[in-house]
């Protein structure tokens, strides 16, 4: 399995129903995307009729654990549908929201990372409490491959985040 070799974190999924903590999770990332907190969750056919699909537009929370030495090397989170396939859904954007603090690596970076100043990796340093927002999309719906981001290795004490991905609500 080639993942074991860019990833060695371990994960688990935490619904929004777990509790009202994980809905209210799920309703503040709802006000920062600025749409419509029923997107994400299943919806009934009155609720947000325009919109075909009745799934969510995001998936489970991802709560994500690293240990000393371990990471996940640079990767994209969109993937790239069957070209047969009618509805060509992609991650739109992604949110990960920072637990704890006080690890020694464990950044979140950028390597593709580029502005006037400079072209070296953008780093993030986990805070309890910081979330950074990040699109995996171009507004004309092509790919952004500056989005390709890493957690970088951690060489001592542990990491905790969650993941949440948006998907695009045109193609989902």
């Amino acid at each position: 399995d080639d993942s074991r070799r860019t990833r060695t974190s371990f994960n688990s999924w935490v619904s929004r129903e777990t509790s009202p903590i994980m809905d209210a999770i799920y309703r503040r990332a709802a006000d920062l995307q600025l749409v419509d907190e029923a997107l994400m969750r299943h919806r009934t056919s009155e609720e947000v009729p325009d919109l075909a699909s009745k799934r969510p537009l995001t998936e489970q929370l991802q709560l994500v654990h690293y240990g000393p030495g371990q990471e996940y090397t640079a990767h994209h989170d969109f993937g790239f549908a069957h070209v047969d396939q009618a509805q060509q859904g992609a991650r739109f954007s992604t949110l990960l929201l920072y637990l704890n603090e006080g690890m020694d690596g464990g950044e979140t970076s950028f390597p593709r990372y580029v502005n006037g100043e400079t072209f070296h990796k953008l780093k993030v340093k986990p805070e309890v409490g910081k979330a950074i927002l990040f699109y995996s999309q171009l507004p004309d719906g092509n790919m952004d491959d500056f989005s390709h981001h890493a957690a970088e290795p951690i060489r001592e004490g542990e990491k905790w985040l969650m993941n949440l991905w948006f998907w695009d609500p045109v193609y989902s």
